[in-house]
């Protein structure tokens, strides 16, 4: 069987990408990438977002808008959200949104942006990426108290940095855990031995492109920007951690990452 990854955390409409985000999609098809979720971070992002979702099937437009940018939401910005998904045809997603105890923005603003979002998956079923920063408790409260009154939509949390233990409360409410290329850095014993508690199921891998690195990059090279066709050398390195096949890897991550993006039809 032919190797599919998925790129489940991306932002092909960042500027670093401009005039070249075609090119990238052709390297990541011929690396083996047929599934990429693209995030948008801002209301700005949205038209170049659903652009390429309408030019490229293998994209998957997440509309939202990321905590570090709170406190420039402008008003409607929901029912704007849902007129341009009404656009186009195939699925689409909440996000990037979350909460980041990094930033210096209001936190009980981010908070109220991120139910927001929440509550636009819930209500149509769209699968949901959230950013998590220093706030794993906060996040665990804000689902725990919206599962008691709703359905939780499709969770994933992106570039997965927490401990064990919060890797399991959030499992426990049927989120996916998707991990960036920091799995392979120096350092990141804990990090490792989390993922390789999570249950296969619910595991996803993501590039985070262009602003993490690939594991095979230097440091140093600050000019050097992750892309899409990358993920390929993470498969490869998650597997080895394993002990499995990456193309039984990348098979199992497959199947979550359809089942988390199309909801409706997996009947969840």
């Amino acid at each position: 069987m032919q190797t599919h990854y998925v790129d489940a955390h991306l932002h092909l409409q960042d500027p670093r990408f401009e005039g070249t985000a075609h090119k990238v999609l052709a390297r990541a098809k011929e690396a083996g990438v047929g599934l990429l979720f693209c995030n948008a971070i801002k209301e700005d992002d949205w038209p170049d977002v659903a652009g390429l979702a309408a030019a490229h099937q293998e994209v998957v437009a997440f509309f939202g808008i990321h905590p570090w940018f709170s406190d420039k939401v402008k008003e409607g910005w929901p029912q704007r959200l849902l007129a341009l998904a009404a656009t186009l045809p195939g699925t689409i997603g909440i996000g990037e949104t979350g909460i980041d105890r990094s930033c210096r923005i209001d936190f009980d603003l981010q908070k109220r942006l991120f139910t927001t979002h929440l509550e636009l998956a819930a209500e149509h079923n769209w699968p949901l990426s959230v950013h998590c920063v220093r706030a794993w408790g906060a996040l665990n409260e804000l689902l725990v108290d919206f599962s008691r009154h709703h359905s939780l939509p499709p969770v994933l949390v992106h570039s997965f940095n927490g401990s064990t233990e919060i890797m399991k409360r959030l499992i426990d409410l049927g989120c996916y855990i998707s991990f960036s290329e920091a799995l392979a850095g120096g350092g990141q014993t804990r990090l490792r031995e989390t993922f390789l508690q999570t249950p296969r199921a619910r595991l996803l891998l993501e590039t985070d492109a262009p602003y993490a690195k690939n594991p095979d990059q230097k440091r140093k090279d600050k000019d050097t920007v992750n892309e899409p066709a990358d993920v390929a050398q993470l498969y490869d390195y998650a597997a080895r951690l394993l002990q499995v096949e990456s193309g039984e890897l990348s098979d199992q991550i497959w199947d979550n990452a359809t089942i988390f993006a199309n909801p409706n039809a997996a009947g969840r």
